[in-house]
């Protein structure tokens, strides 16, 4: 079983008309490993940002961030949480 460890992210979408459903979609297929989601929507600039909590291995956070990064108007950024015993 692989190592899960605790990260954030925070995705940015620039234009919600063409990339909110497709991120929704992928959140949704890894919605085991969130922990927790707030999202804030900025209708007024067609904009949405979406902060994370993840509990995945790090191989999972790279597809899940690739996947998101490679959507047109979508920015992703993550942080690995170096929590101590």
């Amino acid at each position: 079983m692989e190592e899960t460890r605790y990260h954030t992210a925070t995705i940015t979408i620039y234009n919600r008309d063409t990339s909110h459903q497709k991120v929704q979609n992928l959140l949704h297929q890894h919605s085991d490993n969130i922990t927790m989601r707030v999202g804030y929507p900025l209708e007024s600039e067609k904009m949405a940002i979406i902060f994370l909590i993840l509990n995945m291995s790090n191989d999972k956070l790279g597809a899940l961030s690739g996947q998101l990064g490679q959507l047109d108007d979508v920015d992703i950024q993550t942080t690995s949480l170096n929590l101590s015993e």
